[in-house]
């Protein structure tokens, strides 16, 4: 049977001379991975990462992998496509998603949340402290965000998920003079957010706490291949 759905492109791999596998985002089915035969040939399809698409696809029964059979983009994303920074926080959030996704599961609120993103990340040049809000959001809407006991906190339990001013008593913990920022991100509106002048050493530190913060609480968590050229591009 035949499906549509809606889908965020978050990687693609060459299978063979003309085909691909691609993991896309969908609407109604969470992660899925899909061969698409012949998407090589295809005059101006791109699939860069975050793009957003219509699907038709079924399930073949010979394969565990589901069958794309097109694909459309829904609008033009250039400023993602073309601007050198978007393009990077665009692999970054897709890698993310890649990460956090469980197979086959379907997650609305988090699809809407990264569609309405991605829109504004392809029309706004205020990205500097974007990705360390971003990350906060994420956990609130993944449901493992942090609990902020102090709003300027001496210590960041990572395991047990706390901004406190008592000495943890696990070792897994940050003890930073910038935590405060990470509390801000959590409980400041977006834009109040990225207009804060966070100094440009302290950003990549913010967006590594978090992320060492998330390997306590995603499962499958791993160094992600686009930090490196986060940290190049913010630096």
């Amino acid at each position: 049977m035949k499906t549509t759905d809606k889908a965020i492109v978050l990687s693609r791999l060459s299978y063979s001379e003309t085909s691909l596998i691609v993991n896309l985002f969908t609407l109604e089915s969470g992660l899925q991975t899909f061969l698409f035969q012949g998407a090589k040939k295809k005059k101006g399809l791109i699939l860069f990462p975050l793009e957003l698409v219509e699907i038709t696809y079924y399930k073949r029964n010979d394969s565990s992998l589901l069958k794309l059979t097109e694909m459309q983009s829904l609008e033009p994303l250039h400023q993602l496509l073309e601007n050198p920074l978007k393009s990077s926080i665009a692999f970054f959030v897709s890698e993310l998603m890649l990460i956090c996704l469980r197979d086959n599961h379907q997650d609305k609120k988090l699809f809407q949340f990264l569609g309405a993103e991605i829109h504004w990340l392809n029309a706004s040049e205020e990205l500097s402290n974007y990705l360390i809000w971003f990350l906060a959001q994420v956990s609130k809407l993944e449901g493992f965000q942090p609990e902020v006991q102090n709003k300027n906190p001496k210590y960041f339990e990572l395991q047990d998920g706390k901004f406190t001013n008592e000495l943890p008593f696990l070792p897994s913990y940050l003890e930073e003079p910038w935590l405060h920022w990470l509390t801000d991100s959590l409980e400041f509106e977006k834009l109040d957010f990225l207009a804060l002048s966070i100094p440009k050493e302290e950003r990549v530190k913010l967006i590594d706490a978090w992320l060492e913060y998330y390997q306590f609480h995603v499962s499958g968590m791993r160094k992600m291949k686009s930090l490196e050229i986060i940290r190049t591009v913010f630096n």
